[in-house]
């Protein structure tokens, strides 16, 4: 093949699904660390309540797809598969986890009024200056969907991967099969 057409041929199925299940344990771990709304008080004080206040379990999922994406490189065909069904299920448990959980940004926050003020019910509005929800919960829930995606991309292509060669392999020749020959004879046994 020539230079031109492997330059072409683009990414491959391994370094796509990698890239995308990094991706998407970021896009998750973002959105369980940072503020998914806000509200001012009258007095000026600002609270915040983040992701993993409210979805305890998408932090434990996000660092699940990410070591999944380090391990993937490293698993045969077989396991390739299993990890595919992984992420994939992965990604929908995040994404399921993180959209269920955005129902309870209202209560989180009241609950923060409520400790804040020490009033309860219809007097928090009184007390309430400016209430703002952020893009988090929907960067959690984009990343549950890449890894799922990612999951399918690595059902789909992962028997087309090329299969890795022994580490041993590349130091033994067809001679004696000792690197040490090769380096005897002039040549570099790691080519």
């Amino acid at each position: 093949m020539s230079e031109a057409a492997g330059a072409r041929r683009g990414p491959s199925g391994r370094v796509v699904a990698v890239l995308a299940l990094l991706v998407a344990g970021a896009l998750g771990l973002l959105g369980a660390t940072q503020p998914w709304a806000t509200v001012a008080l009258v007095d000026g004080r600002m609270l915040a309540t983040a992701g993993q206040e409210i979805a305890g379990g998408l932090t434990i999922l996000s660092l699940a797809t990410v070591a999944l994406a380090l391990v993937l490189p490293l698993a045969g065909r077989v396991w390739r598969l299993v990890l595919g069904a992984l992420a994939l299920a992965l990604g929908v448990l995040m994404a399921v986890h993180a959209a269920g959980a955005v129902a309870g940004v209202g209560p989180a926050l009241e609950a923060l009024v409520a400790e804040a003020t020490g009033l309860a019910g219809t007097a928090q509005q009184a007390e309430v200056a400016e209430l703002a929800t952020t893009g988090w919960s929907s960067a959690a829930i984009a990343g549950g969907a890449l890894a799922a995606l990612a999951g399918v991309w690595v059902l789909l292509t992962a028997h087309r991967w090329p299969a890795r060669a022994p580490r041993t392999a590349r130091y033994e020749r067809t001679g004696s099969g000792l690197a040490w020959d090769a380096m005897d004879d002039g040549e570099d046994p790691t080519r």
